[in-house]
């Protein structure tokens, strides 16, 4: 080698190699444009969520406050989930059973035709038939409203509202448990710091806008309704993590978990109506004296006196906003979780207060509104938390790297 006067490479058989650097390899432009668009949906569709809510409570509130309006409540969430149950048979994909070619599902027939309904019962019948599991949040959703008017019947609303703001928590011990997901210390002092921010300013409101709740006599039954209260936000968190389980099991899309879901609460929610209507038990005091219609005409009595004789276009509209928020809740736990969700119907309770402080005359106080900007930085915090921690334990690597 030395007569040719090549030079031979640094490290050789006989030459040691230098000490190996761990890479960092950096994101791909596509990789990077990807993970960027699936940040910017996540949270476009957790600030819908947060918007849906907003609205929503305002709007319910309005009409019970303002207008009056009385409704039945049970046929205003069954209108909601037949509506949330139309728009996801209508956009679910084809079952597998169509695509293998049994029916044609090309969109080439008029809207209407034979093929589309033909299409249509096929994906209803599949996610039925494979919607077994939807079962248990529908019931669990039931059991939940049933323990939360039993609840406020024993006790306040403040103390009801109170307790209720501790969703975020056992949704938190509920992912862990459910989903084996880790969360690190940042995240955890972020969810505390939310739930006292939105738990002072649900008792500050309910305080300074209600008279003071009496003193419970019955110790029994108040310790019976803070033990239902209790009930029910366990069952929401553990049915948040449930149906994250099955929403990103890869085994149905959104749309499919949503016609399942939809279908069993229309059976569930459309019974309670029915007995409801027969029997003459409903909020509105007027109707629920009226005596019994005859036989002939009890069916025109359910479908027009008892259930939609008093609607309006503000029920319409809350129809329509319980439905779709039906349908961003599952978006929002598909793209982001359980947790995120709850974060953001949470942190709605603060644009509600903000709403009413500017469009409805409210009183701007002093401790919601520093309540309130802890509830942002809670929100900040907990979603920057895992790029802070990344960002620690790639300046650890890079750090030890060097010292070597």
């Amino acid at each position: 080698a030395a007569g040719t006067g090549r030079r031979l490479a640094p490290w050789g058989p006989s030459a040691p190699r230098p000490p190996h650097r761990p890479a960092f390899r950096r994101r791909a432009p596509l990789e990077s444009s990807i993970a960027a668009t699936m940040l910017g949906v996540r949270f476009g569709v957790l600030a819908l969520l947060c918007a849906q809510n907003s609205l929503y409570t305002l709007l319910r509130r309005y009409s019970r406050g303002v207008m009056k309006e009385r409704v039945s409540s049970s046929a205003v969430l069954l209108a909601a989930e037949m509506l949330k149950f139309c728009i996801s048979s209508m956009l679910a994909e084809a079952p597998p059973q169509a695509a293998h070619g049994e029916i044609d599902c090309t969109p080439v027939y008029p809207r209407g035709s034979s093929t589309d309904v033909a299409l249509w019962f096929q994906k209803v019948a599949y996610g039925v038939r494979h919607g077994w599991p939807m079962v248990v949040p529908a019931v669990t959703y039931l059991i939940m409203n049933i323990l939360s008017f039993k609840a406020m019947e024993l006790v306040d609303a403040t103390v009801f509202a109170m307790i209720g703001q501790l969703k975020i928590l056992t949704t938190a011990v509920c992912s862990i448990i459910v989903l084996g997901r880790q969360m690190s210390l940042a995240q955890w002092r972020a969810i505390m710091l939310l739930t006292l921010a939105v738990s002072i300013i649900t008792f500050q409101r309910s305080a300074s806008g209600a008279p003071k709740a009496h003193r419970h006599e019955n110790v029994f039954g108040f310790v019976a309704g803070v033990a239902m209260c209790l009930v029910e936000i366990s069952l929401s968190g553990l049915i948040g993590a449930y149906f994250e389980r099955y929403l990103k099991d890869g085994s149905f899309s959104v749309w499919y978990r949503n016609l399942q879901l939809s279908f069993w609460s229309v059976l569930i929610y459309g019974l309670i109506t029915l007995v409801q209507a027969v029997l003459g038990v409903g909020e509105d005091k007027e109707h629920d004296a009226a005596p019994t219609p005859t036989p002939p005409n009890l069916l025109a009595s359910i479908l027009v006196t008892r259930l939609i004789g008093d609607w309006t276009i503000l029920t319409v509209l809350l129809v329509a906003l319980g439905g779709g928020g039906g349908l961003l809740v599952a978006f929002a736990i598909k793209f982001a979780d359980a947790l995120m969700k709850s974060m953001a119907v949470a942190f709605a309770l603060v644009v509600v207060v903000s709403a009413e402080i500017v469009f409805m005359g409210a009183t701007a106080d002093p401790v919601v509104c520093m309540a309130g900007l802890m509830a942002i930085l809670a929100v900040q915090v907990y979603s920057d938390a895992p790029k802070a921690q990344e960002d620690a334990m790639v300046a650890s690597i890079k750090k030890r790297s060097g010292s070597d």
